[in-house]
């Protein structure tokens, strides 16, 4: 391994994620979003700390009420605000971009869908690149 090859394989290395996984995933994007999505977000987890969180997605910008935070560097947050408190679902944090995409949204939206489904539902719609609160 090269000094180059060393150094990008370190940026890795405290990251749940991968570069391989991130190679895949803009492979297989199925719209020129979802390519972008993964793009920056690779991005984003090897250059942008977000210790304040990163709002990749404001509840005010979905009919679901979702929001999602990039919280320090790969973990994700995901929760949801809607007007009737007993009905909201407590946030929860994962380690990684692909665990959470991996992840039910049943007890968010009540019905049965990943993350990555629900994204792809509506096309990256409402995604933001630019709301990380550390560069405010």
């Amino acid at each position: 391994m090269n000094d180059t090859d060393k150094k990008n394989y370190d940026d890795w290395e405290s990251l749940a994620d991968t570069p391989e996984e991130f190679a895949e995933a803009i492979r297989n994007a199925i719209s020129p979003n979802e390519r972008v999505f993964f793009e920056k977000l690779r991005y984003k987890e090897l250059n942008e700390t977000a210790f304040s969180n990163d709002v990749l997605m404001h509840e005010r910008d979905n009919d679901d009420g979702l929001y999602i935070l990039r919280v320090y560097s790969d973990n994700i947050m995901i929760g949801n605000h809607i007007t009737e408190p007993e009905k909201a679902a407590v946030p929860q944090e994962y380690e990684g971009l692909f665990f959470v995409l991996k992840q039910d949204l049943f007890s968010f939206l009540g019905r049965h869908v990943t993350l990555h489904e629900w994204l792809r539902e509506r096309d990256y719609e409402g995604i933001r690149y630019d709301q990380n609160n550390d560069y405010r």
